[in-house]
């Protein structure tokens, strides 16, 4: 489980993190088509290279510098932060409950939980999850298209990359203005980035130590993930994936 978690982020050190799923809409699982092979190899070279050279190590300076709950109050900003892409994702799901609860943990969390620093929402029994709108073009069946490692965001597909545009332009933060609004947003995205490879430092190393074929493990792992997540199916395990190596392909639709 771990290792299906830590491919979905593997690489994609700007993205969010995908753990909550929808109701329907989804194609089957691992039937993402992946034509742009030899392009995705080559921009999964290029993201491992950064990850070495400045990324890894920036992450874990960042590790050393602040201590676990300054970097816990650092984390509960930012998916403060993230709270409106979820609610707006979850309406247009047509998910009540969800949306209920999104803009409640908002609420508390803001007030409350100074700006979001403490999860009060949580110790109130107010569960957090993710919804994107990726999730919510899969709810309405659209299918994922060909399969697409991006520069510095990691796996994506065609549809979920679309809907990283719509998450990136509903986003308050990307239209805020203030003085010193570019710095902060800088800060925002940089300090997502290093939380995610702190987290998951341990697994992207397990996983590039055991694969066979760590491009084509990240891209088995990362379809049947995502695909899990938008269809509200339990992610598979790691013991019921396909072998790892370079002809484990995907078949197209």
């Amino acid at each position: 489980m771990r290792l299906i978690i830590a491919a979905a982020a593997i690489l994609g050190l700007f993205g969010t993190e995908q753990a909550a799923a929808a109701t329907a809409g989804a194609s089957a699982p691992g039937l993402i088509a992946d034509p742009l092979e030899g392009w995705n190899r080559g921009v999964y070279g290029f993201n491992n290279g950064l990850d070495r050279a400045v990324v890894r190590p920036l992450a874990m300076t960042y590790r050393r510098t602040l201590p676990t709950p300054a970097r816990d109050g650092v984390r509960n900003v930012l998916t403060n932060l993230g709270a409106p892409v979820v609610f707006v994702n979850d309406v247009l799901q047509v998910r009540p409950t969800p949306a209920a609860n999104t803009a409640f943990r908002f609420a508390v969390n803001t007030t409350v939980g100074v700006l979001g620093v403490f999860d009060v929402a949580s110790s109130m029994g107010v569960p957090k999850h993710k919804a994107d709108f990726g999730q919510t073009l899969g709810r309405y069946g659209v299918g994922p298209g060909p399969y697409v490692f991006l520069p510095f965001l990691g796996p994506s597909s065609v549809r979920d990359t679309v809907g990283f545009v719509v998450n990136t332009a509903i986003d308050p933060v990307t239209f805020a203005r203030f003085d010193g609004a570019v710095p902060a947003k800088v800060t925002v995205i940089t300090l997502n980035a290093l939380d995610v490879r702190i987290t998951f430092d341990r697994d992207i190393k397990d996983l590039q130590r055991t694969a066979t074929d760590p491009y084509a493990a990240t891209r088995s792992i990362w379809i049947q993930n995502r695909e899990a997540f938008i269809s509200g199916d339990a992610p598979p395990k790691v013991d019921d994936l396909s072998d790892f190596t370079p002809d484990a392909t995907p078949k197209p639709h």
